[in-house]
């Protein structure tokens, strides 16, 4: 590849997704969380949105996405590991039934 087109290849990967354009990075990683929760209860579901709204935060935040993750939801850590694995144990339909 030219170095023409690594830079391209770097300022498409580094391209905001429009679906996120509007929201904080405090909304969007509310939503990040959310549907990891979604995710972890209902497998194949909710796991493409939840990779891009992470995929748009860590273009957002860079390096700094640990510290701002972990900042923002320490607080929810104790209880929701539980609460977590214990909807997915009762989860039991695949998103593809609605299909």
């Amino acid at each position: 590849m030219n170095q023409r087109g690594g830079l391209i290849s770097k300022l498409f990967l580094r391209m905001a997704d429009d679906r996120f354009r509007t929201l904080s990075d405090a909304d969007l990683s509310d939503i990040w969380y959310a549907l990891s929760g979604a995710d972890i209860r209902h497998p194949d579901c909710f796991k493409p949105l939840a990779d891009a709204a992470m995929t748009e935060l860590e273009r957002r935040k860079g390096p700094s996405i640990g510290a701002f993750l972990d900042a923002r939801f320490a607080r929810f850590r104790g209880t929701d590991a539980p609460e977590d694995a214990a909807a997915n144990a009762k989860a039991t339909e695949s998103c593809d039934a609605d299909s």
